[in-house]
């Protein structure tokens, strides 16, 4: 395995962390009004008036997507010899489960109302 197949989990567990963190803060990076076709910085409202929504989903995805880049990056630059001694790929399965467990969570007025 090369190294940086090594690090595909290490993203993985990284961006469904991120993207928990994310969701519930609303940390966009970018916000998109599809009835105007206009693309907004951050987690901008709709406008008044013009009507339809804003979509943060994008943003969000690109937020936590820059996020866990930037983890990997950091971790790649670990020692080969520390990252085995962490054990980082055999423990990169609690983050997302966690995450899932946190979004169940914070989703759960959806679907119990």
């Amino acid at each position: 395995m090369s190294r940086s197949e090594k690090l595909f989990p290490v993203f993985g567990a990284a961006f469904s962390l991120i993207y928990a963190v994310v969701l519930d803060f609303n940390l966009a990076l970018v916000t998109y009004l599809p009835r105007q076709g206009i693309w907004r910085w951050g987690a901008a409202p709709p406008i008044p008036g013009e009507g339809g929504p804003a979509m943060y989903w994008y943003g969000l995805v690109m937020t936590s997507a820059l996020a866990a880049l930037a983890v990997t990056l950091a971790v790649a630059l670990v020692p080969e010899r520390l990252r085995a001694a962490l054990s980082l790929p055999s423990l990169t399965w609690v983050l997302p489960l966690c995450s899932f467990v946190f979004l169940g969570w914070q989703l759960s007025g959806y679907y119990t109302r």
